[in-house]
């Protein structure tokens, strides 16, 4: 009789444990997407540029202010990624890619929010 309670008990643990861990907590929303907001659009880092896939077209800004990793940026030419004073350019090939040129002569592309999920 003692085994069958305790085999039970056992059981009923078990089962508690694995509902305590599967349980959903409100979380934060916090992303940490490199993002720069440019004329009122948002930009995401793609990466840098490799055998001159984007060439710069005319130069739209400068990044002014530069926010935490895991804030979204809401002002116009802000980032959580650039530091301030990095040149932003247009794209010569494509109006949703945006060129930065980095403080370390790197030139990395942003593209528009829905630039990949929009695409033809």
């Amino acid at each position: 009789m003692f085994k069958k309670e305790l085999f039970f008990s056992n059981i009923l643990l078990l089962f508690m444990t694995l509902l305590g861990g599967c349980s959903s907590s409100p979380s934060k929303e916090i992303s940490y997407a490199s993002i720069l907001i440019a004329n009122g659009t948002e930009y995401y880092l793609q990466g840098e540029i490799k055998d001159n896939e984007f060439t710069l077209g005319e130069k739209i800004g400068e990044v002014q202010k530069k926010v935490a990793i895991e804030v979204l940026p809401k002002e116009d030419f802000s980032s959580n990624f650039l530091e301030v004073g990095e040149e932003i350019y247009s794209s010569n090939e494509d109006s949703k890619v945006i060129i930065v040129k980095r403080e370390n002569a790197a030139y990395q592309k942003f593209t528009e929010k829905d630039y990949y999920t929009n695409k033809d």
